[in-house]
């Protein structure tokens, strides 16, 4: 498949009953274009054939890195904020019919920032959506059935990372057991302990529980395993920094927790 105003292919591609579904990106204030392609061979004969799409949705900003969250009924997909830089612009929150494409529900994020995360949703603890922006900000949202955002669940916390400059995060959200792990950038993205963090947030009052400073900035989405819990709640969480030398984080979280335990100094 080739984009047909050109977008480039940098966002998750999720699969679902033989389509797929993936977004592209051109400038932070372009049109670009969301699909869904079927995986159907139209012609086994034709090994380089183009794929057509079966929809396309146009959007201001066009999606970088968004990955969807994806139903028989709807797909969520978060958007750019159609701005240069990510102080003025507004992200959206799309619910589509992956069948046709059609907007079921858009919802404009209250705070400035591109929303540049997978959307996570907690299937065993709050049967809520989740994601991070480039704003600085942790959201949780509710979502019916049928795809209808429910505007007046939404919810945020306002990502810190110890100075007064912009707390952004691109990392989709790792959710189990009513906490949150995202990484935070701080003060410029490759600026050495400059305020980058792992941040745990605790869903049930929708506050950060700790932070966790870190060298680099922990752009990617934490793994988490309950393979060493045993008799307790313990889990460990897994993080890179976006840094050269790249580094391996590992800690670990209950509920309940306000600092972070088992430390090993960094020298």
């Amino acid at each position: 498949y080739e984009d047909e105003v050109g977008g480039q292919p940098n966002s998750v591609i999720t699969y679902r009953d033989g389509y797929i579904y993936t977004g592209f990106w051109i400038s932070e204030t372009a049109y670009a274009n969301y699909v869904c392609i079927s995986v159907t061979d139209e012609n086994p004969k034709d090994h380089f054939e183009k794929k057509a799409a079966s929809w396309v949705h146009h959007q201001k900003g066009g999606f970088y890195w968004a990955g969807a969250y994806l139903t028989d009924q709807f797909l969520l997909v978060g958007t750019d904020d159609g701005k240069s830089g990510y102080t003025t612009g507004y992200a959206h929150l799309l619910s589509l019919n992956p069948k046709t494409g059609e907007v079921l529900s858009d919802l404009t994020l209250p705070h400035a920032g591109d929303l540049r995360t997978s959307i996570t949703y907690d299937a065993e603890g709050t049967k809520d959506y989740y994601f991070t922006t480039k704003g600085g900000f942790f959201y949780r949202v509710s979502v019916d059935e049928a795809g209808m955002i429910d505007e007046k669940s939404l919810q945020w916390v306002h990502l810190n990372n110890g100075t007064d400059k912009n707390a952004m995060s691109t990392s989709t959200p790792t959710i189990y057991n009513g906490r949150a792990y995202v990484g935070v950038s701080g003060t410029g993205q490759f600026v050495p302990y400059g305020g980058h963090n792992i941040s745990v947030i605790d869903l049930t009052s929708m506050e950060t529980a700790y932070k966790i400073p870190t060298k680099g900035y922990p752009q990617t989405s934490g793994i988490l395993t309950t393979a060493y819990s045993g008799t307790t709640n313990k889990v460990y969480v897994y993080f890179f920094d976006n840094y050269t030398p790249g580094k391996l984080r590992m800690f670990s979280d209950e509920p309940g927790q306000t600092e972070l335990l088992e430390v090993t100094v960094e020298t």
